[in-house]
């Protein structure tokens, strides 16, 4: 562990591996500090354990900010992300939904070839250790890191530039700096609702169209598979409305989404609901009028929910919130009001759909931040 360093990136997961990669293959003297005691752990529960590395599509729009992501990630977004990974020796398949995965299905192989590859760079790798302050200095920044192991001891590191990967969760860098922060919350999780017996449906599945609904505005809509819990819903439908809606909201679900209301009627008059809705769903639609098949399958096109909140935070696959977007050069991803330092991953505001947007832009904001920090060593 080096006294003094060009580069100090503060958080060894998605974005701090690849910056840290970026940075010292770009010639720069990197240390990766991460709080656990191994580099890139969180990359092992993306995906179920397969890590959706990407997206096939990698629309603009699916994320928050999107210009800011267009100006960060530029034309060539996807074969960036794909290039880098190619050159880390890993081969990718594509699933439904344009899902990019590891051709092996498991995010360990995306972790070992990114702790490889930061190695062969020379990049220090200094696990159990917690950054808790970070100052400027004349020559740069000063970090103080404790051990979160027993036995260990304080340390201080000197660094020309910083790169922040701490994620959303952790903001205590930013404001060390007096760098502007949206607040964190979990987003790409379910979301609790009102307007079904929701333990009566507990793990049953179905697809479905979603719109939301605000002061009688839509402001999002989805599709795809809805699970019911006995809060309210989960499933891809729900994690992608969770980073919009808030309570109050109405959630207009169409239970029916591949049968038009028409045939739907028709098909309800000849054979009841059997051959449409799940019995459980068909039995509680019927307590909320009459009972007629027909009517049954016509509330089923139309079935209002109240957002009361998210649910199971725990298990949110992103944190929203963080460095405020226009407080960073997006072609640098440098902070403007702060010289030297810069920031990627959840550590900025930036949060994307479910199917690989979020790891994409972890990567490629990986390797803005850490190239820009190798080019302020030297141009300095």
């Amino acid at each position: 562990m080096p006294s003094q360093v060009d580069v100090a990136v503060v958080g060894a997961g998605a974005a701090g591996l690849v910056a840290s990669i970026a940075a010292a293959e770009a010639g720069a003297q990197v240390v990766a500090i991460e709080r656990g005691l191994e580099c890139g752990r969180s990359i092992l529960a993306t995906g179920g354990g397969r890590c959706n590395l990407a997206n096939a599509s990698l629309s603009i729009e699916r994320y928050r900010h999107p210009g800011f992501v267009s100006a960060v990630s530029g034309t060539s977004f996807l074969e960036d992300v794909l290039g880098f990974f190619s050159a880390c020796g890993l081969a990718v398949a594509e699933e439904e939904g344009g899902r990019l995965y590891p051709v092996t299905r498991e995010a360990a192989s995306v972790r070992e070839v990114l702790l490889a590859r930061a190695l062969k760079a020379g990049a220090v790798l200094a696990c159990g250790r917690e950054a808790t302050d970070v100052a400027r200095t004349d020559g740069g920044f000063r970090l103080e890191l404790l051990p979160v192991f027993e036995g260990g001891r304080k340390e201080t590191l000197a660094a020309c530039t910083v790169v922040i990967a701490t994620g959303g969760n952790d903001g205590s860098l930013a404001g060390s700096l007096g760098l502007p922060r949206v607040p964190a919350r979990p987003v790409l999780c379910p979301l609790a609702c009102e307007g079904l017996a929701f333990a009566a449906l507990d793990g049953r599945r179905t697809r479905v169209s979603a719109v939301l609904v605000r002061d009688g505005v839509t402001v999002a809509r989805e599709a795809g598979e809805l699970l019911f819990r006995p809060y309210g819903i989960s499933g891809i439908v729900s994690f992608d409305l969770s980073r919009t809606a808030l309570p109050g909201d109405k959630l207009v679900l169409d239970l029916l989404p591949e049968v038009d209301e028409h045939t739907a009627h028709e098909l309800a008059s000849r054979g009841g609901t059997a051959g449409l809705l799940d019995d459980a769903l068909a039995a509680q639609l019927a307590q909320r009028g009459s009972s007629r098949a027909e009517d049954v399958v016509a509330r089923a096109k139309a079935v209002e929910l109240t957002v009361t909140g998210t649910a199971d935070e725990k298990r949110a696959q992103v944190m929203a919130g963080g460095i405020d977007v226009d407080a960073l050069d997006p072609a640098t991803l440098g902070c403007q009001d702060v010289p030297g330092a810069f920031a990627c991953g959840e550590a900025v505001d930036v949060d994307g759909a479910c199917g690989g947007y979020n790891l994409a832009w972890a990567w490629k904001s990986g390797m803005v931040a850490g190239t820009s920090a190798a080019r302020f060593v030297r141009r300095d």
